[in-house]
């Protein structure tokens, strides 16, 4: 089966799972779980596509995109499933709710199939990746190494951000400005930005590998522009109003920086 049609029945599949999810989130009123199907959706489509490709990856490589790829979705999607789990829904979600109005579920529908793209979109790298039959070498090495560093990375931030989130007698208004978030107001995405940056050397030698070049630039507009940073931030200042104005104004938000002093902007 060549990458084409994987891509095609791959988005006819993700299009399918992103319906049943629509469906299901009309009927308990919260789209918050969209975010846990791309997550483990990224997961098992690129382990299909691995599936599909294995006789021309070297055993080695294809057991280590196995892995790292598996590890990634499941960390990802069960953080996720956690932080929504028996939850409202999500503020940016509500917040797009009430921007949408009447016209909220044709919206949604039209989001969801977006994310079933997105879906496509990230585990397509491993049609790329899995094309390799060559054994693990240097540049391999440092991919693994760029991979740890962002996994690591992100976990952290995750943990500090859910550790105070659940502090007793912690109030929504609270900025959490400490550990990794000190220079950083994303540093989950950053780190989540540094992981993908370890496939670009482990596919430098496989079929396409150019290819892989475009990744970076997509996840980061994906990260800043799309659905990430901008929605979190309004609705953030809404909640939290001059303290995370304060925070933004000494906090880096996507590189990872030296805060600038307070007094600074006094």
């Amino acid at each position: 089966m060549n990458n084409l049609d994987l891509l095609l029945y791959g988005q006819a599949a993700a299009s399918l799972v992103m319906l049943v999810g629509w469906l299901i989130a009309l009927a308990i009123r919260n789209t918050s779980y969209v975010d846990v199907l791309w997550a483990y959706g990224v997961g098992v489509l690129g382990l299909v596509y691995l599936y599909f490709i294995q006789e021309e990856c070297h055993p080695a490589r294809h057991a280590l995109l196995l892995g790292l790829l598996g590890v990634w979705s499941a960390r990802l999607g069960t953080h996720l499933l956690r932080r929504c789990w028996g939850k409202p829904e999500d503020a940016r979600y509500a917040y797009l709710r009430d921007h949408l109005g009447k016209n909220a579920n044709v919206g949604f529908f039209l989001f969801f199939q977006v994310q079933a793209f997105w879906i496509v979109l990230f585990a397509s790298p491993f049609l790329i990746l899995g094309r390799n039959s060559s054994d693990l070498a240097w540049f391999d090495h440092l991919g693994m190494f760029i991979w740890i560093l962002g996994f690591v990375g992100v976990s952290l931030a995750d943990k500090q951000l859910r550790l105070f989130k659940n502090t007793p007698g912690r109030s929504r208004q609270e900025v959490c400005d400490s550990g990794l978030w000190k220079y950083s107001r994303h540093p989950n995405y950053f780190f989540e930005w540094i992981l993908w940056l370890g496939y670009l050397p482990m596919g430098i030698l496989s079929t396409g590998g150019a290819w892989l070049c475009i990744v970076p630039p997509i996840l980061y507009l994906f990260l800043t522009r799309i659905t990430g940073i901008p929605f979190v931030e309004a609705r953030k200042l809404e909640v939290s109003g001059d303290a995370y104005r304060s925070y933004v104004e000494r906090t880096q938000s996507f590189f990872p920086w030296f805060p600038k002093s307070k007094n600074s902007h006094q």
